[in-house]
């Protein structure tokens, strides 16, 4: 089902703006393995647009499935986008070749959830790092021993684990090294895909005030895709909630978790564990299947609210200032 849901116009200044971007999977040519069925158009990502200026940070959630890795993996071209426009600082990748597409991979970086399956288990931290040094010519060959101690120092790991290999590391310095290197290449976005959600709690929080602190004093864009509303309200600044590819509701994060206008927001708010949980008082847990509707709202299927508007698509209407949802019954 296509639906014309997007998040509110882009404004300037951005340094990432996407724009109505749609990505589909199947179809064509392509065909299943057993029955000889030919594989239908699933739309993990439909008309999607946001913009993060330099220094912000924006949370993409959403159950699995909702399309957010897909969005993250569309930034950096691990997916080719079916339709829409991806701006880094007022050029638009999409219209460029791909010999100008060839410098894009440093200035956007992702950081994977695998702090483990994403590093090379031959090398040590040492070679991870030399070799992204090495080819991408940051620095002079003599000056690349001195890059890789300047990069351990960066995200706080000691030099005497410059030659240990990957699996003689804890999973929070497997995913420190996946930060330096992505860092290595000194880009302007980072695409960080649940990068902390393997990590026991205490170490979380470590790597958390980490890429605060590095967004900081780098000026790093980042937008942070997590499924954890508890870790997307503690780093980001605009949070965007999207439900099967679309995006239900937008805006800061204070209004979104404070002030949360959609049902499905409020649903994964009041999944999100209390430390006191009054089992009289809590609201009922959001049922049925994420399947999406034959028509009009996607989320209508599982919708508490759900009335005979919703079998037409809602558009996404601002509410505030730079708060917007996409419900025929948004709460008051």
């Amino acid at each position: 089902m296509t639906n014309s849901l997007s998040s509110p116009p882009v404004t300037a200044p951005a340094r990432l703006a996407v724009e109505r971007l749609t990505v589909e999977f199947g179809g064509g040519g392509g065909w299943r393995r057993l029955g000889g069925v030919r594989a239908p158009i699933v739309r993990a990502v439909d008309d999607v647009s946001f913009a993060i200026a330099p220094g912000e940070t924006l949370g993409l959630v959403g159950e699995s499935g909702s399309g957010k890795t897909t969005v993250g993996r569309a930034l950096v071209g691990l997916v080719r986008p079916t339709g829409g426009s991806l701006m880094l600082d007022g050029q638009d990748l999409s219209a460029i070749g791909r010999a100008g597409r060839r410098g894009v991979p440093r200035r956007i970086q992702m950081m994977f959830q695998d702090p483990y399956g994403s590093l090379n288990p031959r090398f040590s931290v040492r070679e991870t790092l030399a070799e992204v040094l090495r080819f991408h010519h940051i620095v002079p060959p003599d000056g690349v021993a001195a890059e890789v101690r300047r990069m351990m120092d960066l995200v706080g790991l000691p030099a005497s684990l410059a030659d240990r290999m990957p699996r003689h590391l804890s999973g929070g310095q497997r995913q420190r090294v996946g930060l330096a290197r992505a860092l290595a290449v000194r880009p302007s976005v980072l695409v960080l895909d649940e990068p902390v959600a393997a990590l026991d709690v205490s170490i979380q929080a470590q790597v958390l005030n980490l890429l605060q602190d590095l967004r900081d004093t780098l000026d790093l864009t980042m937008l942070f895709i997590a499924h954890e509303l508890g870790v997307v309200r503690y780093v980001s600044d605009k949070v965007a909630v999207m439900y099967l590819g679309a995006v239900m509701e937008t805006g800061s994060a204070a209004e979104v978790f404070t002030r949360p206008a959609h049902p499905y927001t409020r649903s994964l708010l009041d999944a999100m564990p209390h430390l006191i949980a009054d089992k009289r008082s809590r609201p009922p847990v959001l049922g049925g299947e994420g399947g999406e509707a034959a028509s009009g709202c996607r989320f209508r299927a599982r919708c508490p609210r759900a009335g005979d508007a919703c079998a037409v698509a809602p558009p996404l209407v601002e509410l505030s200032a730079g708060h917007g949802v996409a419900c025929h019954f948004p709460a008051a």
